[in-house]
């Protein structure tokens, strides 16, 4: 790779295909890590916001669209994978051309889809919210919130998209700078519209909109300063090669996404079934949890464009270098900070009630399913390597065989086949221990089959013949475009 033209730097862009490669996965994780912390924050500002400036039937309203607005963005994330994924590889092979077709094809692809589904997301609401059961007081204004929200799906869309290409090309800080602008923005607009104003639920949809706007016009105006990926109008256009290559890696990642967040929506309604102290201290515990995932979860996903680079840079060796550094990461960030929940579970979760049965059912639900979480610490990574190769059918199945195949049919039959008998020593009868030793085992499963499928190496092989392919048709271009350089 010696002979091909270096690619311009910039302020924040990480060259994967060099370097140690912990050192580069860390610098690239630590914007993310912070993106979703200050995600997490400023989502919990606004709902205090609207909870104290509308009513508690206000809070009720955005809480209840939460989760349906949370699977079309598990739809979204999923897709611009692709995006990530196919830049990556691009960007590490040092093809131009390539990258610029694929971030065309994107951005068309993004403004079609996203604006179909604000189409018919607005559409359907009254059909979600009725199906859902939603009560009579809170209709009117889950109604309003949800119809604003599905607007500006288009702009989420793209946005999610854009920022995939920074992520493919290394740079994670641009990303965490526009989130702090869009979330003070977001903030402030939420304030200024939802307690000055009076605008109710439709004031805190609208801000949020406006955010996403402001975020899609700042990143477009970033991308227009790198020749690679400056927008063009007489390229926006489907390349139907990139498009396809996009959704094949795209499409299983975003529907892996999708039937996990409604995989979520299962479990939450069998815990909703043991009372309001497990549901309130499994929301607490879930809480802690997502605190010590945020940083495992950061560097997973700097594994797949990391890994993709340098395949497209034909750099295997340091893929699998990278794979085993992170497993070891994980696992040990894994460890202190799981010691440290275990240790103080009762003074953390206190943080969030004095109830004490709310406190001791989130301590058992920590103390079963923190453990278990290095499991998936190990996963992860191999996983996110697979993908980053353009292999992502491997890790949606094996997702899917960990919550549809094993960890909701032995919830299922644990609670159903033993049932609720009251006065027995077997807490698995009264408690939801069946919930929590499901997860352990659709981890055991996913690990043994995501060990498997990465020593087995047949990812790594098509990995390699994609590549080549893809060299051989930026040659045929260049070859192309030469004959006709010299024809005129």
């Amino acid at each position: 790779m010696s002979g091909q033209p270096a690619v311009r730097g910039g302020r924040g862009r990480i060259d994967f295909t060099n370097g140690q490669p912990w050192k580069k996965i860390i610098l690239f994780a630590l914007p993310l890590m912070f993106s979703n912390l200050l995600q997490q924050l400023y989502n919990t500002v606004g709902s205090i916001i609207v909870g104290r400036g509308v009513s508690h039937v206000g809070l009720a309203a955005v809480s209840l669209s939460g989760p349906y607005l949370r699977v079309l963005t598990s739809f979204f994330m999923g897709v611009a994978m692709g995006g990530n994924v196919l830049i990556a590889q691009y960007y590490g092979s040092k093809d131009k051309a390539g990258l610029r077709r694929t971030v065309h094809s994107a951005i068309v692809l993004s403004v079609t889809v996203g604006i179909t589904l604000s189409v018919i997301g607005i559409i359907i609401t009254p059909l979600i919210l009725k199906w859902t059961g939603a009560p009579d007081d809170v209709y009117p204004m889950a109604l309003t919130y949800m119809r604003i929200l599905f607007s500006g799906i288009v702009f989420q869309m793209t946005y999610n998209m854009l920022a995939s290409f920074l992520r493919g090309m290394g740079n994670s800080h641009t990303q965490l700078v526009i989130l702090i602008i869009s979330s003070i923005v977001n903030i402030i607009l939420t304030w200024l519209f939802v307690i000055i104003f009076q605008w109710g639920v439709a004031g805190s949809g609208i801000a949020t909109v406006i955010s996403q706007l402001l975020s899609v016009v700042i990143i477009f105006f970033y991308l227009q300063r790198n020749e690679w990926t400056r927008i063009a109008m007489k390229e926006l256009k489907l390349h139907m090669a990139e498009t396809k290559e996009l959704l094949r890696i795209g499409l299983p990642t975003a529907v892996q996404q999708v039937v996990m967040s409604f995989a979520g929506m299962i479990v939450m309604g069998f815990i909703s079934t043991f009372g309001t102290a497990t549901i309130a201290g499994y929301g607490a515990g879930n809480t802690i949890d997502m605190y010590i995932l945020m940083p495992i979860s950061s560097l997973n996903m700097s594994v797949t464009p990391f890994a993709a680079q340098n395949i497209g840079a034909g750099k295997m060796d340091r893929v699998h270098t990278a794979a085993k550094q992170v497993v070891m990461l994980n696992s040990g960030i894994n460890i202190v900070l799981s010691i440290i929940v275990l240790i103080f579970s009762r003074p953390l979760l206190s943080m969030f009630t004095e109830n004490a049965a709310t406190i001791a059912a989130g301590v058992v639900m920590l103390r079963c399913i923190v453990p278990t979480n290095i499991l998936s610490a190990i996963n992860q990574p191999l996983s996110g390597v697979i993908r980053g190769s353009g292999d992502p059918v491997t890790p949606m199945i094996n997702s899917l065989m960990m919550v549809v195949v094993v960890r909701i049919p032995i919830i299922f039959l644990l609670t159903n086949l033993f049932g609720r008998v009251e006065g027995t020593d077997l807490l698995i009868h009264t408690d939801p221990l069946a919930v929590y030793f499901s997860q352990a085992a659709s981890y055991i499963y996913g690990i043994v089959h995501i060990l498997i499928v990465y020593n087995k190496g047949k990812w790594r092989k098509k990995a390699l013949a994609r590549i080549e392919a893809m060299q051989r048709m930026k040659a045929e271009n260049e070859a192309a475009e030469g004959t006709a350089n010299e024809a005129t």
